[in-house]
């Protein structure tokens, strides 16, 4: 779904329906952390909430370098399907290179409790090589030449 119909569903859903609690909010929290993680394309996944009501749930992650977007969209939209309420969800996702980008949203029931979730990834930098070690100084000096008149 584009994201300007998804933040019209999601405006939708705050004007009638409630935030859902924080006990619940930290449950997704905590299984969007073990989801992420578990896919084995993240090096580093950062979770927590928000008082915002379009990101109630916020997470940060790092991929591989050598992870494809595509396969780290497939994995961030896999663990949303598993934690997002059965009554009703809608999400937009965008890839660019290097980044991965999910907003979502979820109600547990007509007129319940809602979730929103927006999840930013992005590819960890290649790793710089490291210097090349210095020579000791002894092995830096020049030779001395001796010069005769």
């Amino acid at each position: 779904m584009d994201i300007a119909a998804f933040q019209r569903l999601r405006n939708g859903l705050r004007l009638n329906a409630a935030p859902a609690t924080t006990q619940v909010r930290k449950v997704i929290e905590r299984g969007l952390r073990e989801e992420l993680l578990a896919s084995g394309v993240f090096a580093e996944v950062e979770v927590g909430g928000s008082d915002d009501p379009d990101r109630l749930v916020l997470a940060l992650g790092t991929f591989r370098a050598d992870a494809d977007d595509e396969a780290v969209a497939l994995e961030v939209g896999r663990a949303w399907d598993l934690l997002a309420f059965d009554h009703w969800q809608a999400h937009s996702l965008r890839t660019e290179d290097g980044h991965v980008e999910l907003q979502a949203a979820t109600v547990d029931r007509p007129a319940g409790r809602f979730v929103t979730v927006h999840i930013v990834a992005q590819r960890a930098t290649e790793s710089v090589p490291p210097m090349p070690q210095q020579r000791r100084p002894e092995a830096a000096e020049a030779p001395v030449l001796a010069c005769s008149s």
